[in-house]
């Protein structure tokens, strides 16, 4: 795991190798262990360094191949590379190191792009074939190893990071309030959009191709995430499931540094848990959870009964014994684009305690429940779609859950109640992004979003739903568990959880890996049909089937409860005088697209009175501020 930047310009620029150093050095949280730096005439290259496969700094990077005509700088890790290295032994390739940077580098060069085809792992990379005057530039498939490049006037430029991309001087930060729109109602900046104009991001599975002679670039798709009509059920569907998922989290466990696991004590957690000490036998393996003050969103205890019964070391840290408000301006001053996943919050406290008890490793649950329908709008979706039906039925519980006083701790009934109100009256497409998200169109309309098309709700509308309209479009199903499903898999894993996941831990120096994000697994997944994950009172049935015959306690029978922060409470008190400060008046004249009045009035005095819980809408334009701020783009 690394940090990656570089960049092809038209003319010669000045001080080139001042410029790749500034945008290397802040990458540093992201590979501590090493720097490289490669220049000619045409590009340039960086890396830093988190040394966890062949630790010996002959893997270091940018590595080049023994014929030199190919640079490769690498974010990530190749998890069956033992594998492919033997069969490019076979075709005669001589390695020099034990790493998988030089398996990845080799691969390309044996087969070309379709090496897409052969390898498994999370990555973002940069390949410069010196002969060709070609850039080829990737990201996997899920979208956990982050890829931003700008692309103008014959300049390609690109980063792990955004803010380390916008550190070179060629780049003008002018705000995208088309980007921004999106991001007030999904909480990240989706698709290939980011805050700044002619910034972008890769998508999963896409790779880019740059041509240096003409200055010119194709970007392809190389797989897709697809859910069929016509599912199978082969007799053996249960065995097949968990032999895939064990054979990936055994891919996962490769490590040549200890490894850590997050245990919850949910359902992801704990299957990885027994998987990897039961099944599998590994002893490089000790876990670690986070404890809160508030109760409410604890699962410490399950995580102590599970690890005790796999004799499995366990290390709880209590958020109460840290200065937990000093880490959380750390970690949202730090984060290079703005994103309102509270579940970045809960794992930059447990990240930065596992970095400092020495571990660069650490097994995650992400995907699970994606992979399995785990989230609670797939419980209660047959009942949306039962009172969608009836508007005087959608009406009246609309009204009712409008007159119920508010909760402010996990997702407490009424709390509940409100978020399900929010998507009645409007299309099956529309509900699950109306529950999850911070701000509605019509919120964003009124917040004074400052655009050709700020007046008109329906082009706002437009713009955000045309995206997910767009992915569950992608699938020929019409069952409407297969559309809430694609939604998960191709928008909110790889620009919430993964995306939270790889910020969050790298802040710290910290890889994550997650088995449940394998390929195969997820086709073979996708394929089954919705009775073999979900009935009417649990979902992720095949792990809790297996987690019933595997661990001795009640585990199997856990709530589906997400790693998040009390922060609804944290808003009225602990954080109350840095949100005031950071959403002032002036700091909002200042941006000069939002209207203050609208955003104190009806969004941050109602919650600070405890009359309406509006703890995403705020924090959502917290982080956005500050971030603004933070990076002198306002």
């Amino acid at each position: 795991m690394c940090g990656i930047a570089g960049f092809s310009l038209k003319k010669n620029f000045e001080n080139k190798e001042k410029i790749l150093k500034l945008m290397n050095d802040k990458l540093i949280h992201r590979g501590p262990d090493g720097e490289g730096y490669y220049h000619d005439k045409d590009v340039s290259l960086s890396h830093k360094r988190l040394a966890i496969i062949d630790l010996n700094p002959r893997s270091n990077q940018p590595f080049i191949d023994n014929s030199k005509q190919f640079i490769i700088t690498f974010n990530g890790e190749i998890y069956n590379y033992l594998e492919l290295k033997e069969v490019l032994k076979k075709k005669g390739f001589v390695f020099t190191t034990t790493s998988d940077t030089e398996v990845l580098l080799n691969s390309y060069i044996y087969w070309g792009t379709k090496l897409f085809e052969k390898i498994k792992g999370m990555y973002s990379f940069s390949i410069y074939d010196k002969k060709k005057k070609k850039i080829l530039c990737a990201r996997d498939n899920f979208g956990q190893k982050p890829f931003f490049y700008y692309i103008k006037d014959g300049n390609f430029i690109f980063s792990s990071e955004l803010t380390s991309l916008l550190s070179h001087p060629i780049i003008k930060k002018e705000i995208c309030i088309e980007s921004i729109i999106k991001y007030l109602h999904y909480d990240s900046f989706v698709d290939k959009t980011s805050p700044i104009k002619n910034c972008f991001k890769l998508q999963p599975s896409e790779y880019l191709l740059y041509d240096i002679n003409d200055r010119n670039f194709i970007i392809k798709k190389y797989s897709s995430i697809y859910i069929p009509k016509q599912k199978i059920l082969p007799t053996d569907y249960y065995s097949q499931f968990i032999n895939k998922l064990r054979d990936s989290t055994k891919l996962h466990l490769r490590s040549d540094v200890p490894v850590a696991l997050y245990l919850s004590g949910g359902i992801d957690s704990s299957t990885l848990a027994c998987i990897a000490k039961k099944d599998l036998e590994s002893k490089n393996v000790s876990a670690f959870n986070l404890k809160f003050k508030n109760k409410t969103f604890n699962e410490s205890l399950l995580a102590l009964d599970t690890s005790n019964n796999l004799n499995l070391k366990l290390t709880t840290y209590n958020l109460e014994d840290v200065d937990f408000i000093k880490n959380l301006n750390n970690s949202i001053d730090n984060i290079d684009e703005p994103l309102a996943d509270l579940g970045y919050l809960a794992i930059s406290f447990i990240s930065k305690f596992i970095s400092s008890d020495g571990y660069k490793v650490v097994i995650s649950g992400d995907g699970g429940d994606e992979l399995l329908m785990g989230y609670e709008p797939f419980q209660k979706y047959w009942l949306f779609n039962l009172i969608n039906k009836t508007s005087l039925l959608s009406n009246s519980i609309k009204h009712i859950s409008s007159l119920m006083p508010d909760s402010f701790g996990y997702m407490g009934n009424f709390y509940k109640m409100k978020v399900f109100s929010n998507a009645l009256g409007f299309s099956n497409h529309e509900s699950n992004s109306r529950w999850i998200c911070s701000y509605a169109p019509e919120e964003i309309k009124n917040l004074g979003i400052n655009t050709n098309y700020a007046d008109s709700y329906k082009s706002i509308e437009g713009q955000i739903f045309n995206y997910i309209n767009n992915i569950i479009d992608s699938i020929e199903s019409k069952d409407a568990y297969d559309q809430l499903s694609i939604q998960y898999q191709k928008h909110f894993l790889s620009n919430l959880i993964c995306s939270h996941t790889d910020k969050a831990n790298m802040q710290y120096s910290v890889e994550a890996r997650s088995p449940f994000l394998d390929q195969d697994l997820f086709n073979f997944s996708n394929n089954l049909s919705r009775k073999t994950k979900m009935n009417l009172k649990f979902s992720k049935l095949l792990l809790r089937k297996y987690l019933k015959k595997s661990l001795n306690n009640n585990t199997y029978k856990a709530k589906k409860k997400g790693f998040t922060v009390p922060m609804a409470n944290w808003i009225n008190n602990e954080l109350k005088s840095l949100i005031l400060d950071t959403l002032s008046e002036a700091n909002i004249n200042k941006c000069g697209f939002l209207n203050y009045n609208y955003l104190y009035i009806n969004i941050i005095k109602p919650h600070l009175e405890k009359k309406s819980n509006n703890h995403k809408k705020i924090w959502n334009t917290f982080v956005l501020i500050n971030w603004l701020n933070k990076n002198k783009i306002v």
